[in-house]
């Protein structure tokens, strides 16, 4: 639990003198793991490679088409690997620069300049270090495969926020070709809402890990936005399945009536 009375207190606090608070990444957690991820990529891509040499070069069928496979699959991971760079890089517009900002005013992110407190309908805070922990602790494949993908930059800490009016929030994107942070998701009652998930622990430290979740908690929730701590992602998956119309049975949350100002001032 992130927010306890002196948390919440302390951000208050800050809020109510138009404060701003931000988290960049950290440097040296992103370059740690973008190198491992390049490493672990092209290693994986040259071993396949060497299989599938092999296997044709002995000439045996049943070797040749293990082996085909075997690339097959490998390669889709080498280039998933190679690729992370980008999408851990996708939230902050391409450089490890800002990754979100928080004030009175809205949300404050690399593609959208200023996300209002109006087009922010619900946040999760999510956090996944427990069930991740249990995963780490398999025996066997299953383990191993859980640390190896802790190791290349599996996030257990993320925020999800669902966002209004997802055309008119993607149009605003500074930059197109980073458009797809935004994704989006059907509303039964108007144009498609914008989903947005920022993995934390990934690319911050665990103080601003903790920092940037209490902070965007403390403001959504003191604007009656549906703001939770979550440790998965049913939670969001339900809230959004009411609202875009999937799911019927239950109650459509109700929006905000007024979100914009400063709450915070006595």
């Amino acid at each position: 639990m992130i927010l306890d009375d002196a948390t919440r207190d302390s951000w208050r606090a800050f809020f109510a003198q138009d404060g701003r608070f931000e988290v960049r990444y950290d440097a040296e957690r992103f370059r740690r793991i973008a190198a491992k991820n390049l490493r672990d990529g092209v290693l994986l891509l040259v071993v396949v490679t060497a299989v599938l040499v092999a296997a044709v070069a002995w000439g045996r069928t049943g070797p040749i088409v293990l082996a085909a496979l075997l690339f097959v699959v490998g390669a889709i991971l080498g280039i998933v690997l190679l690729r992370r760079r980008l999408a851990l890089l996708r939230p902050a517009g391409g450089q490890p620069g800002l990754l979100l900002g928080v004030s009175n005013i809205g949300l404050h992110t690399p593609l959208v300049p200023l996300v209002d407190w109006s087009e922010v309908r619900a946040v999760f805070a999510v956090d996944e270090s427990a069930r991740t922990a249990r995963r780490l602790a398999r025996p066997g494949l299953a383990g191993t495969a859980a640390r190896w993908a802790a190791g290349n930059g599996g996030a257990t800490r993320h925020l999800w926020f669902l966002l209004e009016d997802a055309p008119a929030l993607r149009s605003r994107v500074v930059d197109q070709r980073w458009v797809r942070g935004f994704e989006t998701f059907p509303n039964v009652d108007g144009p498609a809402f914008a989903q947005y998930v920022l993995d934390l622990d990934t690319v911050l430290s665990p103080r601003d890990t903790d920092r940037i979740t209490a902070a965007v908690l403390v403001q959504a929730q003191a604007r009656g936005i549906h703001a939770v701590e979550s440790s998965g992602a049913a939670d969001f998956a339900e809230y959004a399945s009411l609202l875009s119309g999937v799911a019927v049975d239950g109650v459509v949350p109700d929006r905000p009536t007024s979100t914009t100002g400063n709450p915070f001032r006595s």
